[in-house]
């Protein structure tokens, strides 16, 4: 075996010898790569070149090439590498630093190329170099210094392509945008150069400066011919055939990109935009926003992304992006139109005023302008300046039905009925065949209260339409004007029968099989809306909004997760799923569904007040007061946070703060119930009776018939000493207000009343309703245990963790039931709370069963965490007595116990408390 092993060895020694006797220097592979080259096979001589620097990767020769191959392919940081090692390795500056110190201006590496010495270069070399330098310096904005290297430049090389390329730039720069004098240096240099790329493609510029797109192809299409992997001159030309709407030439030029530069913005703007003009929204968003990663190169993929995005739905981020977009175009009239359009319809009029005014100003015949003018006047209520407004864009456009439609459509919302007949009928002679028209005529029936000349109006549209599910959706809206629910399911179920998928006709159904109770049906037609549109995330907000009715929250948040998955940058469903959490008691979940969101998602204010509910539902006050004041900061007119941040005063015991922050949300919307309704509860608890009187009167003068108020009235008969009053008051917001709530707090009052088997029955009648309420399972377990009926509370707690499994209050509870009859069982529970919810309660419930368990050390050091937690607590300090008493503790039971019992202090063990310090004397 020793000998075979030597032999292979050794046969391994002669094949690196044999191999070492053949090419180690590279030199065949590079010229190899040369042949490659002359034939025009670009693939196979990087290979070779590769392989040459394999077996040396000292070939400057190979570093060289390998360079310039790099260089014309577009990949200028590789190029870089490799002619700079290239240099280090002996080749001349006079081979390297020209194509280097393009390569650096073609990254725009502005320091790397300035940096560059000519002073051992003469000739073209040095021309080239210093040309490349005068460039770089013209980017900069430097036009002097770029002038004096130019022509410098110009003077030793007057006839090199690439100098006089660069006095073509010097020449539009110096200029003011004279393209004739730039073309002539242009022309100079193709009559030496015909297929000379750089040259035709600032010719391409030119001629789409001067709005001349298809020379701008043509000359860009030159380019190409002659250097296929131009990448820049291929986005440039991919952008004008969309400008020309050659989707499918932009089509092929996007999937060249695609594939040799996938993940740079311009391919992915390019894309994205051509994406967005095939009705790809979603696909479109994901390329720009790899574009936007660039946005000071490409500003318009923000406008463009502003654009998608309403189109999803998703007004948030569609503002958002449009202003950012308006950050870097302020002076942008399609950026101004398009943030102006969203502010009219989220209702910011004076905003939307505010964008557009310049726009309007600059051109009063601007139709665009004109329309979203209009509409803010409408929308103020301003109706005579508005319909001026659209009157000016039907006399501009009088051969357009929209024009004449938008005109009819803001008389007849303005009451003016006649006179809108007469831009409908003047749209529809123009096109008898416009839909808004004929829809807005049958409204215009409607309004005029002639729904029998509606229904002819929709025969009329049906005519013309005899294939199309509109006309029957639109008899079904008429019926439901009329509250004729039947014939309008009808219509909507004939139009379903044309197409299954229509999304008015599955709505409408949906709607109405809602409003019938009919859950099940309308799930099926949200079903079929999405079935045709998987990703429409209104009607998936529909589904989980659904499944609340149902009280179905496993289901809600099953949709809105799918929602998040569909549109993971929208913000509606995941603030729908923080809300669920929090009415479901899970604030922790809240920061884990928005932490997902990107920055600008978590600066949306919906999004921001979300986090400040689930922290001051956590109790985690100075984290809600920065939430809230942060959402004041961005919405200071709304009322709502003044008061969310009183309930943080409220929390950090600040009373004055919580005062003036109730008294500004009233000042602000004075008819705004809750901070009346918590100022009212601060008064009680200040024990404020003049205060309690006012706050009392304004809200019975508001809301007498409110169930808080109802309470609130009840809670003060209560204090006056009037229990029945009270239990009156408690009743009547209890019918007003069927909530669980409600119920038990009659519940209470009748316990309180000793009416203890009708405060009882009343809570298991309503347990039969609503089988899965845990706040009164808990209270009719707590009811149970009262009445000593122990095991019907453990199974009463037992039915609550079958719902909820990770409820404290019911494990806890369970614990100390459990603690004498299955003391393992008891253990486990005791255990589960604790691990949930430290707290002195749970902790106690631990000690006292680790007790019974045996574990006397144990239960020891868990009641003196309690104790750490609730000194005061006379519970507490009983169970660590009887600890104490079991731990070989007797003298320190007994001075625990005379402490306790000295007091006044009445707890449920006083008398076992009693009977212990006896044993123990």
């Amino acid at each position: 075996m020793i000998k075979l092993v030597r032999i292979l060895v050794l046969g391994a020694w002669i094949g690196f010898l044999t191999a070492c006797a053949g090419d180690v220097t590279g030199n065949k592979n590079v010229e190899e790569a040369r042949e490659h080259l002359a034939a025009g096979k670009l693939d196979a001589a990087v290979i070779e070149l590769k392989n040459a620097l394999q077996k040396n990767t000292d070939n400057q020769e190979a570093r060289w090439l390998l360079g310039e191959l790099y260089f014309n392919r577009g990949a200028y940081a590789d190029a870089v590498k490799e002619l700079v090692k290239a240099r280090e390795l002996g080749k001349t500056d006079e081979a390297v630093l020209p194509l280097l110190a393009k390569s650096y201006l073609a990254q725009m590496d502005m320091e790397s190329l300035q940096a560059l010495s000519t002073d051992r270069l003469i000739g073209d070399a040095r021309a080239i170099v210093l040309a490349a330098k005068g460039q770089g310096e013209l980017m900069s904005g430097r036009a002097r210094e770029a002038a004096d290297l130019i022509r410098e430049a110009v003077v030793l090389a007057p006839t090199a392509s690439y100098v006089l390329l660069a006095k073509a730039k010097l020449q539009g720069v110096e200029s003011g945008g004279d393209w004739n004098s730039v073309r002539t240096i242009l022309n100079d240099i193709l009559e030496l150069d015909p297929n000379y790329a750089p040259a035709l493609s600032l010719l391409g510029d030119i001629e789409l400066q001067g709005l001349n797109s298809k020379g701008a192809e043509e000359a860009y299409t030159k380019a190409l011919a002659t250097d296929a992997s131009r990448l820049e001159d291929r986005y440039k030309r991919g952008l004008v055939r969309l400008q020309e709407e050659n989707l499918k030439g932009a089509e092929e030029d996007a999937a060249y990109l695609l594939q040799r530069a996938p993940k740079t913005p311009g391919t992915q703007y390019l894309n994205g935009i051509l994406l967005l003009k095939q009705g790809k929204i979603k696909d479109a968003v994901t390329a720009l926003d790899v574009a936007r990663l660039d946005e000071n190169r490409y500003p318009m993929s923000l406008f463009y992304l502003a654009s998608a995005h309403q189109l999803l739905g998703n007004p948030a981020q569609a503002e958002d992006y449009a202003y950012r977009f308006l950050a870097i175009a302020p002076n942008s009239v399609q950026g101004r139109k398009l943030l102006a359009a969203m502010k009219v319809a989220s209702g910011e009029n004076d905003e939307a005023e505010e964008l557009i005014r310049p726009v309007f100003e600059s051109n009063n015949e601007d139709t665009d302008a004109l329309n979203i003018l209009a509409n803010v006047f409408l929308n103020r209520g301003e109706i005579e300046e508005g319909q001026t407004l659209l009157a000016k864009v039907a006399a501009l456009q009088p051969k357009s039905p929209v024009a004449q439609t938008r005109l009819g459509a803001s008389l007849l919302a303005s009451g003016d009925v006649v006179k809108s007949f007469e831009s409908i009928e003047a749209a529809l002679e123009l096109d008898p065949n416009f839909k808004q028209a004929d829809v807005l005529l049958v409204s215009a029936y409607l309004r005029q209260g002639n729904p029998e000349a509606a229904l002819k109006a929709v025969d009329s549209f049906e005519a013309k339409n005899p294939g199309s599910a509109a006309p029957h959706n639109l008899r079904g809206e008429v019926y439901l004007s009329q509250k004729k629910t039947i014939e309008a399911r009808e219509s909507f179920q004939r139009a379903l029968q044309i197409a299954a998928d229509d999304f008015s006709a599955n709505d409408r159904l949906a709607f109405l099989d809602i409003s019938e109770g009919k859950y099940a049906e309308a799930r099926k037609h949200y079903n079929a809306i999405l079935s045709a549109q998987p990703d429409h995330l209104p009607t998936m907000l529909k589904q989980a909004a659904l499944s609340e009715l149902q009280k179905d929250a496993e289901g809600m948040e099953s949709f809105l997760r799918k929602a998040m998955e569909a549109h993971p940058k929208a913000v509606e469903p995941r603030v729908m799923l923080a809300r669920l959490y929090l009415s479901l008691g899970q604030p922790e979940q809240v920061t884990l569904v928005l932490n997902e969101l990107d920055q600008e998602g978590q600066s949306q204010p919906d999004v921001i007040n979300v986090i400040g509910l689930s922290y001051l539902n956590r109790g985690d006050y100075p984290n809600a007061r920065l939430a809230f004041e942060r959402l004041i900061g961005l919405r200071p007119e709304a009322p709502q946070p003044h008061h969310n941040l009183g309930m943080v005063f409220r929390g950090l015991g600040e009373t004055e703060k919580e005062r003036l922050e109730f008294e500004k949300a009233i000042e602000m919307a004075p008819s705004f119930l809750e901070p009346r309704i918590e100022l009212t509860r601060m008064f009680f608890r200040l024990n404020d009776r003049a205060g309690v009187e006012d706050a009392l009167a304004a809200l019975k003068k508001l809301a007498p018939e409110h169930p808080e108020v109802l309470q609130l009235q009840a809670v003060k008969a209560m204090r006056d000493g009037k229990p029945s009053e009270s239990l009156a008051l408690s009743k009547q917001a209890f019918e007003k207000a069927r909530t669980s709530r409600n119920m038990l707090v009659v519940a209470q009052q009748l316990w309180t009343l000793d009416e203890k088997s009708e405060s009882l029955s009343m809570m298991e009648s309503w347990l039969k309703e609503h089988s899965g309420d845990i706040p009164v399972m808990l209270e009719v377990g707590a009811a149970y245990v009262a009445t000593g009926e122990e095991d019907k509370a453990i199974k009463q707690y037992e039915a609550v963790l079958d719902a909820s499994p990770k409820n404290v209050l019911a494990l806890n509870n369970l614990g100390w039931l459990l603690r004498e009859r299955d003391t393992d069982q008891a253990l486990e529970y005791a255990k589960q709370a604790v691990d949930l919810g430290q707290t002195a309660q749970t902790l106690d419930t631990l000690a006292i069963v680790l007790l019974k368990s045996g574990d006397t050390v144990k239960a020891q050091r868990t009641i003196e965490r309690a104790l750490s937690m609730a000194g005061d607590d006379p519970a507490i300090i009983y169970h660590s007595a009887l600890i104490d008493s079991q731990s070989d503790a007797s003298e320190e039971a007994v001075n625990k116990l005379q402490k306790l019992l000295s007091g006044e202090k009445d707890f449920p063990e006083r008398k076992d408390a009693e009977n212990l310090l006896a044993e123990l004397k």
